[in-house]
């Protein structure tokens, strides 16, 4: 089967990551235009690891310690917000290099083997999320990386290997210990997507040296992970993992399992997976029929628990069903070329939003945005999305809207006897943050721990409070970081009312004594009792 030259296909995904990376520096900032939110979460998440601080043992975080390092290597080494950002993920996307190009030259015919690498270093460098929405946004990085790292991995389980000597087994030993353990330090839920599937492939083949080679590979990821932070950082880890499994604050980002399977925006794609499969097994692949089918739920997990559910796998079924048609004229194989095509036209506006995102972010540097952080951080929005603070009033509604009342807009929750604002935050979450913290600090208790009864916590980035040592940059459940607060802030309209009622019913429950120290149109900031501590 021909395949292209390996040097012309490392030049071509080499190609695609440094015309992304000079696109993002060129634009001279990042520009924004949702998921503020997120963001902001991210920015708490990579300067405090900046600082020296690791995730799970100073921060309560579900995601992996690698989720946002290399974001915060850069801006470490001095690198502007924005640039970091860009330089990050250019460096996401030279360590996944070799992995990927290791696996398209030696699993895939052409033009599938470019069409994957130009593919994986898209999900490495792209200024928007997996999604098909064509805005910038610097949400969810991590989801991407990990969408990459994870497709890799597949496709070496999956496919069967070209070469068959020592160094090809060992090749891939090691590219799947490695990932596996990047897919573990970047968000769990990944490498549980693809350990049964890589596992499975390994015992069929029965390839003991790629199997130990993958076990040494992720032994020593754990080892330097173990030098690096201690012992306590995989308790700590596991602790946050199992806080988020039980908390009810956030059950699932999107739709059900049922939405994500049977949906209309699913179906198509259900359908396709279904069909590689059988074609697949009908065609003489029976094993590689049987690990798309082992691969199926693990995917199924990873799309059902992240935000917006896009079917991002597709891209890998096209890939894999495309790799496998047989010999020209077989009905199978006009099968799995349907099959194939299918899917990379149904996951194509993501793959689109993804290529054209730096030149979007160039763009949009002449229309004016203002900067987001203080200083000169790179990061800038339009000026409307920036200050003007949209809400919700939860009363009175409409019977047509009264289906949301009960989660996100609870009854009135009752502060010293007196009702905070029935309110939600819709936008302007930049310009609310740093107008409280301003007030914070010009009456007098700056530079204070604070715990935010809200799901967003971003309130530090502006002055007025310190950062919370301890505590949790997006809100997942328990009193994380409760012991170090000295003040608890308690926005009058919260981007979570039903968050800030919780927070503040668990509070109670654990005996916290508070005392009121000031109360604003804005917020509430009350006073933790010297004697009142409290774990997560």
């Amino acid at each position: 089967m021909r395949r292209y030259d390996p040097v012309g296909l490392a030049a071509a995904m080499a190609a695609v990551l440094a015309a992304a990376t000079w696109a993002g520096l060129a634009a001279g900032g990042l520009y924004p235009v949702m998921h503020e939110g997120d963001m902001l979460h991210m920015v708490q998440i990579v300067l405090r690891q900046a600082e020296g601080e690791w995730p799970h043992l100073d921060f309560m975080t579900p995601l992996g310690v690698l989720a946002y390092a290399p974001v915060a290597l850069f801006v470490r080494l001095g690198h502007p917000f924005a640039e970091a950002f860009v330089l990050g993920q250019a460096l996401v996307g030279a360590v996944l290099l070799p992995a990927a190009w290791w696996a398209a030259q030696d699993r895939l015919p052409r033009p599938w083997a470019y069409i994957f690498g130009a593919g994986i270093m898209l999900l490495a460098v792209a200024l928007v999320p997996a999604t098909p929405d064509p805005g910038i946004s610097l949400s969810m990085s991590y989801n991407r990386w990990a969408w990459a790292i994870l497709f890799v991995l597949l496709l070496l389980a999956v496919l069967p290997r070209r070469r068959q000597g020592t160094g090809a087994r060992v090749a891939d030993g090691l590219a799947m210990g490695l990932g596996l353990a990047a897919l573990a330090l970047i968000k769990m839920t990944y490498a549980l997507a693809a350990v049964p599937v890589v596992a499975l492939a390994l015992l069929l083949t029965r390839d003991r040296l790629g199997a130990a080679a993958a076990l040494s590979a992720g032994l020593g990821v754990a080892l330097a992970v173990t030098a690096a932070a201690g012992p306590a950082f995989w308790a700590a880890y596991l602790g946050d993992l199992l806080d988020v499994a039980r908390a009810e604050i956030r059950p699932f980002p999107g739709g059900t399992v049922l939405d994500v399977l049977t949906g209309p925006a699913a179906l198509a794609g259900s359908l396709l997976y279904l069909a590689a499969v059988s074609l697949a097994r009908r065609s003489g692949r029976a094993r590689e029929g049987l690990l798309l089918l082992v691969a199926a739920p693990g995917l199924t997990y990873v799309t059902f628990q992240n935000f917006g559910n896009d079917p991002v796998w597709l891209f890998f079924l096209g890939i894999v069903a495309l790799a496998l048609c047989p010999k020209p004229g077989e009905s199978s194989g006009r099968g799995l070329a349907v099959t194939g095509w299918g899917a990379l036209i149904l996951v194509a506006p993501i793959l689109v939003a993804m290529a054209e995102s730096p030149a979007r972010n160039l763009i949009a540097r002449s229309a004016g945005p203002v900067e987001v952080l203080p200083g000169d951080h790179g990061i800038r929005m339009q000026p409307d999305r920036v200050a003007h603070v949209l809400t919700r009033v939860s009363r009175p509604m409409s019977a047509g809207h009264a289906w949301w009342q009960g989660s996100m807009m609870p009854e009135p929750t009752v502060v010293a006897g007196v009702p905070l604002e029935p309110c939600r935050l819709i936008s302007g979450l930049v310009g609310w943050f740093r107008a409280v913290s301003e007030d914070i600090d010009a009456a007098g208790f700056g530079g204070r721990p604070v715990l935010v009864a809200d799901i967003l916590t971003a309130y530090w980035l502006y002055g007025g409070v310190a950062p919370l040592p301890g505590g949790a940059p997006w809100y997942y459940g328990g009193l994380p970081g409760a012991e170090a607060a000295e003040l608890v802030l308690v926005p009058q309209c919260a981007a979570r009312p039903d968050v800030r009622a919780h927070i503040l019913r668990e509070l109670d429950e654990a005996g916290v004594v508070l005392t009121e120290l000031r109360r604003t149109d804005d917020y509430l900031l009350l006073g933790i009792a010297p004697s009142a501590t409290s774990a997560r």
